[in-house]
């Protein structure tokens, strides 16, 4: 994906096809505009309009530090970052300084994944 907006649409097509009822939310961003193309109606119900901002505003960051991450961790190109949540997955596919596209799915779309992280955190502690 080489980051535009018709990519993320034929994402939203993709997820909804393999994934189904599990896909939470979909949101594309660049330099001048910020397009939700999905969001699921329990997810709509759940964020106000100043928390999906703040959403953004953490996605927008991350994506700045796009070029920082990549200098301190010499694996090549950052492509996405994942977060696990006891209730979803995030994941923010980074296009570059001032664009992306943040994924939202329900966490049980990734049960073995979750697995194997809830099993390191009960080693850590955590």
């Amino acid at each position: 994906m080489t980051g535009t907006a018709t990519e993320s649409k034929e994402l939203v097509t993709f997820l909804r096809d393999k994934v189904g009822e599990h896909l939470r939310s979909v949101l594309y961003y660049d330099d001048d505009t910020r397009d939700l193309l999905y969001i699921g109606d329990d997810v709509a119900d759940a964020y106000d309009e100043r928390g999906r901002a703040d959403v953004l505003r953490d996605m927008r960051l991350e994506a700045i530090e796009k070029a920082h991450q990549e200098d301190l961790y010499i694996h090549g190109s950052l492509d996405c970052t994942i977060r696990c949540f006891d209730d979803a997955v995030e994941m923010h596919f980074i296009h570059g300084e001032a664009c992306g596209t943040a994924v939202a799915l329900d966490s049980e779309v990734f049960a073995v994944h979750n697995t194997f992280v809830g099993r390191c955190l009960d080693v850590m502690g955590q």
